[in-house]
């Protein structure tokens, strides 16, 4: 460690934190934090409750070495300083199984863990300065997950997460340990995904990904988790961030709350537009000024015998219109009308939060939140004789209550129970309006207010057999009252640890997941009598059975070598019955901005999603990291017709290669160059195929599909590099950020999705964004 000292310099900065216990939370009192990047070593204790201070600290990185009795040392590399900012961490450590036992993980893995140690396989952990660094992450949480085996986008233009082969509406969002609605702009009914995250990554704390096989903490999704976490402010003095780019500017303001108990406040303002983006003649995707702003807020309040409070919200809100009209009607072909759309949405999400921890080896939580969402879409017509209509018209508006409480147990070192029991009541006000052209009629085939309820409970173990041997065992389950439907899921996790270096695991277990709810109360009408029918509302959950085998070889303390191979078999998948619709399955929805519907949806489909994957990562060190991976997959589902056919995302292959170098400029750390590149080369989505003979001869605008070929065929294959240049300069008492960016930086025209122009009577391919510039400026004082 001396070989890589640095002395004082000039510029000195705070790094400050907590040392807790991974599996209570709670603080340890009288750890030992010693840092190992100055010359001679410096080294400080915990107090009551569990905080330490390193003052007058060089600017640049260092190391942290956290010691305790009974527990596995931790060491935290790569401490970035700065002089415009207090670096503060939380530092989580595992108990020993027996003291002097032969068999220790060492403590360099912990870059590798997850924020909830329960989770043992399937998951990635999204470090917030890796989401600032990454290039093509457009410091967005989602599209930071993308970089990850077995995970895809659906396009240049979204940030959905399309995780081993299955739909985005399988995906959880939990911020601050409970359910939240899709926090994105310019999203749809009923995706998860959208143009722009609402999640300020300035607020953001480490945050657990979720890609299989959950343990039983997690319900009611069968795809994948994104867990999120908000940091905590700074206690002990104010702190503030600007920044400024292309896409707008935001505000970041930090302090003390109630200085002699350390509560903090934290809370962030985004206003965005992209006109200086239109003015320098860059494409993004369509022709429209889209604008969207939010916010974000977390208090937190310990108190010395009630234990510790906090409250948390974000809110946001995106519109635009998208422009398409041509007065010169002979440039139509079979267009009968032009739509002209607008998009209006909104998000929030409030909760308080309470801790307790005064009961001896136990810790309960108790949150309530409040949540909803709105999408309102309109889409004007205007016809050849130049007159305008309305054409469609949605509104899905949900709101929800939750009340989450769980108790945390650890009897034993060896031994951890954990439990908990969720209650969602969901509200819902929805409408659509459909002009029937040419029938001149308009229908209303959506018109409905009410409430449903959800609830959830688990119950979960976790035992150390031997320092070799982890077992987790846990059941969860669910009821939802529309229809009554019901799930017990059981799940087990086995962790082997062969050396210190090797570790395989094997987790299965039993998910499901309830239909969006938008679709309960959609009726369908018939032409013939004055009846309709509301086949969603007899739907069963999708269910899935899923296993995972992994294998994890940390060569040292920088390189990790990982492999899995996963198994999900679903079933009770809503598909159609209706002839011509046989390649229907909510399997392949979720990435569009459409609301599809068919009438005769019945809970018959299966799907299998199965595959391998293998990541080389290695931690920064010495200014230099790499991540490499390699998916191999294949999704297949069963329609009406019980004929299996790949899923929409069934691609293949998905490969990404990142590497980052950071330049230290001068001998005083005040200067940090930093570049980064990203490669990604993946399978193309597969598509329903046109019958270009029948439509080209159709003299109206109808367009005929090959469903007996559906997702045959495949787009080309997705290839894209991105490259990102920052630099840091630090001064006496501020920190600032210059960064310019490209995606997509060798302007490769990618295959975006296959479909009919009618304007030309031809089937053709949209392409995805060419090269995307962006920069910015980020000051933190």
């Amino acid at each position: 460690m001396k070989d890589n000292a640095v002395s004082l310099k000039t510029f000195t900065q705070t790094l400050r934190g907590t040392v807790i216990d991974a599996g209570l939370k709670t603080p340890l009192i009288g750890a030992t934090v010693s840092l190992l990047s100055v010359d001679p070593n410096r080294a400080v204790s915990t107090g009551l409750d569990g905080s330490f201070a390193l003052e007058k600290l060089p600017i640049g990185r260092h190391t942290l070495q956290v010691s305790y009795l009974g527990y596995k040392d931790a060491e935290l590399p790569n401490i970035m300083l700065v002089s415009g900012k207090e670096t503060v961490i939380s530092v989580q450590m595992e108990e020993s199984f027996i003291q002097q036992a032969e068999v220790l993980i060492e403590a360099e893995r912990d870059k590798a863990l997850p924020q909830n140690l329960l989770i043992s396989s399937s998951v990635h952990t999204l470090r917030t300065e890796e989401i600032n660094r990454f290039a093509g992450s457009r410091q967005d949480p989602s599209r930071m997950a993308a970089n990850y085996a077995g995970v895809s986008s659906a396009s240049d233009q979204r940030n959905d997460i399309i995780v081993r082969g299955n739909s985005p509406l399988g995906v959880l969002w939990r911020l601050e340990g409970v359910e939240i609605p899709n926090p994105n702009h310019f999203t749809f009914t009923p995706n998860t995904g959208g143009a722009f995250s609402m999640l300020n990554n300035n607020l953001l704390d480490n945050s657990d990904f979720l890609t299989g096989a959950f343990p039983a903490e997690y319900g009611n999704r069968i795809g994948a988790v994104m867990d999120v976490r908000l940091r905590e402010g700074n206690n002990k003095r104010v702190e503030n961030t600007l920044q400024i780019g292309l896409n707008g500017m935001e505000v970041v303001t930090e302090g003390p709350l109630v200085k002699k108990w350390g509560g903090s406040f934290l809370g962030s303002m985004r206003l965005f537009t992209f006109r200086p983006l239109e003015e320098l003649g860059v494409n993004i995707g369509y022709q429209g000024l889209p604008r969207f702003q939010d916010g974000s807020f977390k208090i937190v309040l310990p108190t010395p015998t009630a234990g510790k409070f906090s409250a948390w919200g974000i809110a946001g809100s995106s519109s635009v219109t998208i422009y398409d009209i041509d007065e010169d009607t002979t440039t139509w072909g079979k267009v009968h009308y032009r739509l002209e759309p607008t998009l209006y949405n909104q998000m929030y999400a409030f909760g308080v939060h309470h801790t307790y921890s005064k009961i001896p080896k136990t810790v309960t939580e108790l949150i309530i939140s409040t949540s909803g969402s709105q999408v309102e879409a309109t889409s004007i017509a205007t016809f050849r004789n130049l007159t305008s209509r309305l054409f469609y018209y949605l509104r899905n508006y949900e709101r929800q209550l939750i009340t989450r409480f769980t108790v945390t147990h650890k009897p034993t070192p060896g031994l951890l129970f954990k439990s908990g029991f969720t209650w969602q009541k969901m509200y819902y006000n929805n409408q659509e309006i459909m002009y029937q052209y040419p029938r001149d009629v308009y229908e209303i085939p959506l018109d409905a207010q009410g409430s449903a309820t959800l609830l959830q409970g688990y119950f979960l173990s976790k035992y150390s057999i031997s320092p070799q041997l982890d077992v987790q065992a846990g059941l969860y389950a669910q009821k939802f009252s529309i229809g009554e439907r019901l799930a017990v899921e059981p799940r087990i996790t086995f962790d082997y640890y062969i050396t210190d270096a090797h570790k395989v695991h094997l987790s299965a277990g039993f998910h499901s997941q309830t239909q969006p709810l938008v679709y309960y109360e959609y009726r369908f009408f018939s032409q013939e009598q004055p009846v309709f029918n509301q086949p969603y509302n007899q739907l069963d959950f999708t269910r899935s059975r899923q296993v995972v085998l992994g294998y994890n070889y940390s060569l040292n303390s920088s390189w990790r070598l990982k492999a899995e191979a996963y198994y999900q078999y679903h079933y009770n998948a809503p598909v159609s019955k209706r002839e011509g619709e046989e390649a229907f399955s909510m399997l392949n929805l979720g990435t569009d901005y459409s609301f599809v519907t068919v009438d005769s949806v019945v809970s018959t489909g299966t799907g299998k999603n199965y595959g391998i994957e293998f990541t080389a990562e290695r931690f920064l060190k010495d200014g230099f990291y790499a991540l490499a991976n390699l998916s191999l997959l294949k999704s297949t589902f069963t329609g009406g017709d019980g004929k299996e056919r790949p899923t929409a995302f069934s691609i293949g292959f998905i490969s990404n290669l990142l590497l980052g170098k950071e330049i230290k400029l001068g001998y005083d750390n005040r200067h940090h160059l930093s570049l980064d590149l990203r490669i990604n080369y993946a399978g193309g989505r597969r598509y329903i195929p046109i019958d270009k003979e029948r439509t080209n001869q159709e003299p109206t605008d109808k367009i005929y599909y090959d469903v007996e070929n559906a997702y045959i065929p495949k787009l080309r294959n997705y290839f894209r590099t991105d490259l990102r240049l920052s630099y840091q300069l630090n001064t006496k008492k501020t920190t600032h950020w210059f960064f310019a960016a490209a995606d997509n930086i060798f302007n490769r025209k990618n295959e975006l999705y296959y479909g009919w122009d009618l304007e030309e009577n031809e089937a053709k391919e949209y392409y995805q964004l060419g090269i995307y510039p962006y920069l910015g400026y980020r000051i933190q004082f």
